[in-house]
């Protein structure tokens, strides 16, 4: 007798349904871009370009001053391939549906969606620049949080939804900080579901406690770090002043500042009266002299529609790294969802055996369901593979939460 229920279909759609209620940043992050990958077989590598708008000044006067159109591209990567698999018989396929459904679909659609969260977790935190908070000291006051929101919106962050994910410790801490704000009233039960631990509060619309927020370990640091030579612009920093051996001083995802270096509203292009906070976008060694040359985002830019920064360093400016030497600190997040893009896509269909791609649009999530079967033992080996990559694009929308 045709099984009827335990289909590649209904199985693929039953996990990521699982999948959807588990991912807690992959849902609350940007998937439209997933769109351009639905191709059938498309394979890791794949890369499409997501175009950001173009950033314009303003001018005076009745003369017309036309202005460069742009377009700034960021590109997307398909970087992984994840999968699941298990077995089970005719017998239990047709007999005992909700068996399977608890043994093996719901703990793969939960392992799934922690793979994809601990993933992007891991990875887009490296790409954010400000941070609030003390490395090495969980948040236990409101300014911490609101501090952040402010940040958000002094580089042109829209004002919502803008969600915050932190682990359970920051989650506990700051709950108890707030036991009435943070307290489910009759009225706003609906917000609340699982993962979720209440509704808006410190200029966030949306709390998520996640127990992949990843943690960062400050780098070896070592001496006392300056700028070596005024008027310097761009991607890097050229210094000196480190410990004078040849070793590895900052890690990428480390976060400092430049004395007297303010960051500027991308709008008005006015000093917003705090320092520019600058990430290292990959490891960096001294040499035996002390000098290191940092590669940095943002960019330092003086003027200009993509201005950066007030004014450029000066010579023998100090650096001022966020946290002490070797310091591991969870970093939570809060960002607008346009801030990180996640892209999934349509995995090639098997020749043999039955397979389905299946994709929840909501959640910008596809995985391909595929069974075999084994003729001597009446078996049905199955396979859930998805393939993604996530990306940050706009990172001035997030700030790290440092614990």
């Amino acid at each position: 007798m045709a099984n009827t229920i335990a289909t590649p279909t209904w199985t693929a759609r039953q996990l990521l349904v699982v999948a959807s209620n588990k991912a807690r940043f992959v849902g609350a992050i940007t998937k439209k871009l997933s769109d351009d990958f639905v191709v059938e077989g498309t394979k890791v590598g794949a890369t499409v370009s997501l175009r950001l708008p173009p950033r314009f000044t303003t001018t005076k006067g009745q003369a017309i001053q036309q202005q460069a159109i742009v377009d700034v591209t960021v590109p997307v990567t398909i970087t992984d391939q994840a999968q699941i698999a298990w077995g089970y018989s005719s017998f239990s396929a047709t007999l005992e549906i909700q068996d399977i459904e608890e043994r093996c679909i719901n703990p793969a659609g939960i392992q799934l969606a922690n793979t994809y969260d601990a993933d992007g977790l891991s990875r887009v935190y490296q790409d954010v620049f400000s941070v609030e908070g003390t490395p090495g000291t969980v948040p236990n006051v409101n300014s911490t949080y609101l501090n952040a929101a402010a940040r958000l919106t002094n580089f042109a962050a829209p004002s919502g939804p803008r969600r915050a994910v932190i682990n359970a410790i920051m989650r506990a801490t700051i709950a108890n900080a707030n036991l009435s704000l943070f307290n489910p009233q009759k009225d706003i039960a609906e917000l609340w579901r699982e993962g979720m631990f209440s509704g808006p509060a410190l200029s966030f619309d949306a709390w998520y406690e996640d127990v992949n927020v990843f943690p960062h370990t400050v780098g070896p640091l070592g001496g006392t770090p300056l700028v070596n030579g005024a008027s310097q612009t761009g991607s890097s920093l050229i210094t000196d002043g480190w410990t004078a051996a040849a070793a590895t001083r900052l890690k990428k995802g480390d976060v400092f500042t430049v004395a007297s270096v303010f960051a500027v509203n991308p709008q008005n292009y006015r000093s917003t009266t705090q320092l520019q906070q600058f990430v290292v976008t990959a490891d960096t060694a001294s040499d035996g002299s002390g000098n290191a040359t940092i590669p940095i985002y943002p960019p330092i830019i003086t003027s200009g529609a993509y201005q950066t920064v007030d004014s450029s360093p000066a010579d023998n400016a100090a650096l001022t790294i966020v946290g002490a030497a070797n310091t591991v600190t969870p970093q939570g997040l809060g960002f607008h969802p346009q801030a990180f893009v996640m892209a999934s896509a349509n995995l090639v269909k098997p020749s043999v055996g039955e397979s389905r791609n299946v994709r929840m649009k909501d959640i910008g999530l596809s995985v391909r369901y595929w069974l075999a079967s084994d003729i001597m033992s009446d078996q049905h080996p199955s396979r859930l593979d998805g393939i993604y990559g996530f990306k940050t694009v706009r990172p001035e929308f997030a700030v790290r939460f440092a614990s």
